[in-house]
């Protein structure tokens, strides 16, 4: 079975990561991926998407509400171009109104899925929505990283429906997994050795809230002058936060990583890991460094499904200050939980790829009318 993953562009972001993560995981003998994206370029994960036997087709144009009728032609083109795929799983919210009706027109299975809770209110977040709202009418499955993510673009009808699944943004939890020893061998390797190294990973964007990060760090290295920031991803917002990093006197200790394909090392070398979004649908990410055994800090924007083990992630208002996330990171140092024992917890929480993959399996299985084998529940 091929299954068409509709998508902007295949590079290093969180739902990309997680596609990623599952295509790895799954049984490609039986659930292939192709991707059809919306980007002429070269992506980070096209090479790999070849290695594992899927294609990547950029047949698509950007969509900008204005080439409405183009970017219709375009996906029916597509689509009879194309019988092979099963079913279609869509990814970007605002052209799914087009792309997701006409699958169905073509016969084939739809699926929505909800990557991340409403952005604050904005031009282009109230288009977004009004753009989004009939998918909750036009689609055969609908998939959320958590159900505030699925509430907010599907809403409460469709969550609490049958046809509605959360699909946990499950990690390979054996390649984050790491005690201490390790953990010191890595920051010795990096030369961070005498270094307290605070960790960030995400796109440099609106809603991850740098500045905010910034201005609390400053306020932490004056307690901890050994402290260094290390902020892993890119985006268009970068020379911005270098500049307030400038501003602010922290810019000597500030790392900007940009993207790597081995976060996994980076996980390890942190001594803990902040993260004050302004909402997330999940933050994949955060779990990634609770499986490496980092203390971490999150906003309440992020949902509470994000902690693995309240006694090694905790939650904080974004409306408490810098100051006060800067005590709260002083804090998070000292804590009781064995780095260790991070793999463990995630894995309990049910976020090990493994299980998730095998889940989307038969879940795909099942919605394109295939006989299966019973499935546990409807979560993943």
């Amino acid at each position: 079975m091929r299954v068409l993953q509709v998508i902007g562009a295949m590079d290093r972001g969180g739902a990309e990561t997680m596609i990623m993560n599952l295509y790895r995981a799954i049984d490609r003998d039986r659930i292939q991926f192709d991707f059809l994206v919306h980007e002429q370029r070269a992506c980070d994960y096209d090479e790999e998407i070849a290695d594992l036997g899927g294609s990547v087709f950029r047949e698509l144009p950007r969509f900008t509400v204005a080439n409405a009728l183009a970017y219709r032609k375009a996906c029916r083109g597509f689509l009879g171009r194309h019988p092979e795929h099963a079913i279609v799983h869509g990814h970007i919210g605002s052209s799914a109104l087009i792309y997701l009706p006409e699958a169905r027109r073509a016969g084939r299975v739809s699926i929505a899925h909800s990557h991340a809770r409403h952005f604050p209110l904005s031009p282009t977040e109230i288009l977004f929505r009004a753009l989004s709202f009939p998918v909750r009418f036009q689609a055969d499955g609908f998939l959320a990283c958590s159900l505030e993510a699925g509430i907010d673009r599907f809403g409460r009808a469709v969550v609490e429906g049958d046809r509605f699944s959360v699909l946990r943004n499950a990690i390979d939890v054996a390649a984050f997994q790491c005690d201490e020893r390790g953990h010191a061998a890595v920051k010795d390797e990096l030369g961070w050795a005498d270094r307290v190294v605070v960790g960030h990973v995400g796109r440099f964007d609106p809603v991850k809230n740098h500045r905010f990060l910034i201005e609390a760090f400053a306020r932490f290295r004056r307690r901890v002058p050994e402290a260094l920031l290390v902020l892993v991803g890119r985006g268009a917002l970068e020379d911005e936060v270098r500049a307030h990093a400038l501003q602010s006197g922290c810019a000597d200790d500030v790392v900007f990583w940009g993207v790597t394909d081995d976060v996994a090392r980076l996980q390890k070398a942190f001594d803990l890991f902040v993260f004050p979004s302004l909402s997330e649908g999940l933050a994949m990410s955060a779990i990634e460094a609770q499986a490496a055994g980092v203390p971490a800090l999150l906003s309440t924007g992020v949902p509470e499904l994000s902690v693995m083990d309240g006694r090694i992630a905790t939650r904080l208002d974004l409306s408490q200050g810098p100051q006060a996330w800067a005590d709260a990171m002083v804090c998070a140092l000292d804590h009781p939980f064995e780095r260790a024992s991070g793999a463990q917890a995630v894995c309990a929480a049910g976020f090990d790829i493994a299980r998730t993959a095998a889940w989307l399996e038969g879940y795909y299985r099942r919605l394109a009318g295939e006989s299966m084998e019973p499935m546990e529940g409807g979560r993943a």
